[in-house]
């Protein structure tokens, strides 16, 4: 069976929540019920920063293009390079997403966290 990148992405994408709601749930599971919510705004953020990598690639940039082998016209090296970056681009998007999500959630908690605690002192009286 195949599947293509972006089906990948999304099994590692609700996989990775899965792991990050179980730590979630051991971090304040003595003391509240967290809620929680889909952060879909991430996956558009991560698609909008891909796209500007994608689109930022540049076959007069040196270091996006290293010296081509002999056997290759200019042409063809600048579109395996060109390809080359787009891979690179992709695996990146994949691991930024992963990391904003697990960073979100984690301020997320932590200002649930502050703002429950100030209720319970009294702060909102």
């Amino acid at each position: 069976m195949k599947i293509t990148k972006r089906q990948l992405r999304r099994i590692i994408k609700e996989e990775k929540a899965k792991i990050i709601g179980e730590d979630d749930q051991a971090i304040g599971s003595e003391t509240h019920h967290w809620p929680r919510v889909e952060w879909t705004n991430v996956e558009t953020l991560t698609d909008k920063w891909a796209k500007a990598e994608r689109d930022a690639w540049d076959p007069g940039d040196p270091s996006m293009i290293p010296d081509k082998p002999g056997e290759k016209s200019q042409a063809e090296w600048n579109k395996e390079m060109k390809a080359r970056w787009e891979s690179q681009v992709e695996e990146a998007a994949m691991d930024f997403e992963a990391e904003l999500t697990a960073r979100v959630r984690k301020l997320a908690l932590e200002t649930m966290q502050e703002f429950t605690d100030a209720l319970i002192g009294g702060e909102y009286l």
